[in-house]
């Protein structure tokens, strides 16, 4: 409905039931007066700007806004339209100049608590790497935590890393570098940082590859120190070794229900490289869990854990129990007047059974899939994930038997019985 608006018509339409009724007037084309069922009454003003888009802008409610205001409010939007001046762009680049601005004048760790809640625990995967990367960030910020985050500079991330490197650790250097420059590229992404401040930070240097490798002795002294733990820390180094699997995320957090004690097999749902694994139990492992479990029964222990001190998640404490693991090996080294074992992790325990199975004669192909070192490059249909799941089962069986046999018994009877150089 188009009319001359006037202050007796404006007075005069009542609400509708339901819509709305807007008049449009003609004196100052673009200017409508709107009711709504609730009688709440408003203006508005369209105009198309110059070159640009056709804005529809609400002036403000009547009566606070009488006719003469808002005709004069909309001349002012005509005028500005016409000049190309678009109000709504303008007051929506105002309001986000305003908002970066206030992100910008924001501290260190109030981004790093955003960072760490939005993305590190939403998209890492839980355990140790996940607690790994929130510590790293928090103990290496710390110094900087009442900074702006806009005045972080490349120079204060380059002092971290090469401080770090400079103590020797190169690789934990680069480690450092690569999660703060995740930080500081997801705070850019998101108008937190007007420049990404980790662009161009250089690495400590070149990493050594890792080639520890226990020799069948060190592995074998392990296992026999392995009883001096206890009964909850012993089996569960003896499985780590049995099993030369990732020892915190696959041994660790381990749970019954990826048992089959019948059919002799550990099923882990999810892996490394995001593919489940099946792994033989050897008799010796077949042993240890059968005792854990007949331990937890007698106990009336209720857990889905194999295990756990808590009986709601895993165990902690591996490092302790490495140190431990330590001690109790250079004790009884000191008492045969030998040196101290080089230092090792559990990790290098792989290398160990890599490298016996190969010296054995088992292929590089059973030994990769016995340690799921698979590619992951592209995804398998359904079947061929079935297949690669039981690939070369029987084979990984026999090597696991093997290697079990390496640990636990006298080398020479393994090589008769296996048939095996």
């Amino acid at each position: 409905m188009k009319a001359k608006l006037t202050n007796a018509l404006l007075k005069s339409i009542t609400a509708p039931e339901s819509g709305k009724t807007t008049v449009t007037d003609t004196e100052r084309p673009g200017l409508q007066f709107r009711v709504t069922p609730t009688g709440a009454r408003s203006w508005l003003f369209q105009k198309k700007v110059k070159g640009g888009r056709r804005l529809s802008i609400t002036l403000g409610r009547y009566p606070e806004m009488s006719l003469s205001q808002a005709r004069s409010e909309a001349l002012q939007i005509e005028l500005e339209a016409r000049s190309g001046v678009d109000r709504i762009q303008q007051a929506e680049e105002a309001r986000a100049s305003r908002e970066a601005e206030k992100a910008q004048a924001r501290t260190i760790v109030d981004i790093l608590e955003l960072y760490l809640e939005q993305h590190v625990r939403r998209n890492l995967k839980s355990g140790q790497s996940r607690g790994e990367r929130e510590r790293q960030l928090r103990t290496y910020l710390a110094p900087l935590s009442n900074v702006r985050i806009n005045d972080l500079s490349r120079a204060d991330i380059q002092k971290i890393v090469d401080r770090k490197a400079a103590e020797g650790k190169v690789a934990m250097a680069n480690r450092l570098r690569s999660a703060i420059c995740a930080f500081t590229a997801w705070s850019f992404k998101r108008d937190y940082l007007a420049i990404d401040p980790g662009v161009k930070v250089q690495k400590a240097g070149r990493e050594k590859p890792r080639t520890r490798s226990p020799s069948v002795s060190e592995v074998r002294e392990i296992w026999s120190a392995s009883y001096h733990l206890g009964d909850f820390w012993g089996p569960y180094v003896r499985l780590v070794l049995l099993f030369a699997q990732r020892s915190r995320e696959e041994v660790l957090k381990m749970e019954w229900s990826w048992l089959d004690l019948d059919r002799q097999r550990l099923e882990i749902p999810t892996t490394k490289n995001g593919k489940p694994h099946i792994v033989h139990l050897p008799k010796p492992a077949l042993q240890e869990l059968k005792a854990v479990r007949a331990k937890q029964d007698e106990a009336g222990v209720q857990t889905k854990f194999v295990f756990t001190t808590t009986l709601t998640t895993p165990a902690s404490g591996v490092s302790k129990v490495k140190n431990r693991l330590d001690n109790l090996i250079n004790g009884m080294r000191a008492e045969r007047g030998e040196e101290p074992i080089e230092p090792w992790r559990f990790h290098d325990l792989r290398r160990s059974q890599a490298t016996t199975l190969a010296e054995a004669g088992f292929s590089e192909t059973v030994v990769d899939r016995l340690q799921n070192h698979t590619a992951s490059s592209s995804r398998p249909s359904q079947v061929a994930q079935v297949y690669q799941l039981a690939d070369m089962l029987s084979e990984r069986e026999r090597a696991l038997d093997y290697w079990a046999k390496v640990i636990t018994e006298d080398p020479r009877t393994v090589i008769e019985l296996f048939g095996v150089q």
